[in-house]
């Protein structure tokens, strides 16, 4: 009967998750904050925020990926 015990000499084994995630969600919040805090005429700054959250969906993906 095991109670969740490990038993001298074994060991837990926990799976790792990837950064990628992590790194996509800061480009996605990170492009957004470019995107809705820009001033209008600064359109390089928007294309920018658009290109981090673009970047950001793709790192997100690709981390799940090898789940």
């Amino acid at each position: 009967m095991q109670s969740g015990w490990v038993r001298p000499g074994e060991r837990r084994c926990y799976k790792h998750g990837s950064i990628l995630p992590v790194i996509g969600l800061v480009l996605i919040a990170a492009g957004l904050l470019l995107v809705f805090l820009c001033i209008p005429g600064w359109a390089w700054a928007a294309l920018a925020g658009i290109a981090l959250i673009a970047a950001g969906y793709v790192l997100i993906r690709l981390g799940r990926r090898g789940r």
